[in-house]
């Protein structure tokens, strides 16, 4: 699950890499290969589709969240293990996302006053969204915010930690009713934007309700990874199986890629996000069963490393590649950016640049911000989370 993380967010920082810069990897298959592939179906994997979407990752990073958090309640459902405390889980949440969040947002409302922005009422909305995890919320807050544009998914997310809890004591109780009704606001929501609100796809598009059915994935991902775990059924044959689900998985994504290009972006993205999930989510349960060496592209020292600054490297890496854009770091003349002019070597020195510092920032937050005051919320005792004393009478 780490190794997914740091591949998810890879193609995601890539992607927002490549709108500052415009270097695209154009990578096809070898023609000694798909002259046997082709009697398959299979004429190339583009390189490209995956950097020029690879926004369509953060479906698989809300995927994760959602199979990462109700593990544990799948595993006290399945295995009979003491349910998740609600409280614990609310705090572990806080601790791993909060301060991080709002430390960005801090340094982000400096340097924007610093750079000259007013205070105004705009700006004060667009904070407060921001602070409460609303902004996705409403247009102005989500399209055209004056803080950094991928904090949006951060807030999708602590939405969805919010009820969690909730899902899974009803999914305990009725497991088909919780799956069907997100698998049906996903669905319904996708549609209903798409025939009805067409004009506002941009605005409403990456709304909480489109990736209900995402979060049900998620969720019954983990009670099918439970399941075949307890059965035991893995022996060569499930692992030829599985590395086989998992190559399929890829080249089917690779055709979806292709397909985004085919129509209006937003609107084929969004007709696509559950179909998308589903592919996500087989991959993700092939994974665990495939063969040694798939895995190990998946579980080395190297996206372990990312897994760990991963969160960070989200929250920072647009920002930074737009402020060093803005500053002419490296510098530039003129009024059109380098990568419009072709200039290759601005654009190279740029992509290191960027690549280097995010990383830089992301290992320095994360191991002398993000860990030491996560420990600290940990070992704080919060009284609005006690249940009251009982006394007798």
């Amino acid at each position: 699950m780490d190794g997914l993380r740091a591949i998810a967010m890879t193609f995601v920082v890539w992607f927002h890499f490549w709108q500052q810069t415009w270097l695209t990897p154009y990578i096809n298959l070898p023609a000694g290969i798909t002259n046997i592939t082709r009697y398959i179906g299979i004429t190339s994997i583009e390189l490209h589709s995956f950097v020029r979407y690879g926004f369509v990752f953060v479906d698989m990073l809300i995927l994760l969240s959602a199979f990462c958090n109700f593990y544990p309640y799948a595993r006290a459902i399945l295995l009979g293990e003491t349910w998740p405390d609600t409280k614990t889980f609310y705090k572990k949440r806080i601790a791993r996302i909060l301060p991080s969040y709002y430390m960005a947002l801090l340094v982000m409302l400096i340097v924007m006053l610093a750079e000259g922005t007013a205070f105004s009422g705009a700006v004060c909305k667009d904070f407060f969204a921001h602070i409460f995890c609303i902004a996705p919320l409403f247009p102005e807050t989500y399209i055209s915010p004056y803080f950094n544009g991928v904090l949006w998914t951060v807030q999708i997310e602590m939405l969805y930690y919010i009820v969690m809890p909730l899902l899974a004591k009803a999914f305990r109780k009725w497991p088909v009713i919780p799956c069907a009704g997100l698998w049906g606001i996903g669905i319904v929501s996708a549609n209903y934007i798409v025939g009805n609100h067409a004009d506002a796809i941009r605005y409403c598009g990456n709304h909480i309700l489109t990736f209900a059915g995402c979060y049900a994935n998620g969720m019954l991902l983990a009670v099918l990874y439970i399941t075949i775990k307890k059965k035991n059924l893995e022996n060569i044959y499930t692992r030829l199986t599985a590395t086989i689900a998992a190559f399929g998985c890829i080249l089917h994504l690779n055709g979806m890629l292709k397909d985004l290009g085919s129509g209006e972006l937003q609107t084929v993205q969004l007709q696509q996000r559950f179909e998308l999930s589903l592919v996500f989510s087989v991959f993700l349960l092939a994974l665990p069963f495939a063969c040694k060496a798939v895995k190990q592209l998946f579980s080395n020292k190297v996206v372990t490393f990312l897994a760990v600054i991963s969160y960070n490297l989200y929250i920072w890496h647009q920002y930074i590649a737009v402020k060093l854009k803005e500053y002419r770091i490296p510098y530039w003349e003129g009024d059109i950016p380098p990568n419009q002019t072709g200039d290759k070597v601005w654009m190279w020195q740029y992509q290191i640049l960027i690549v280097a510092v995010s990383l830089i920032v992301a290992v320095l937050l994360t191991y002398f911000f993000e860990r030491p005051v996560a420990r600290r919320i940990l070992k704080w005792h919060f009284p609005i989370l006690k249940k009251p004393n009982k006394t007798k009478q």
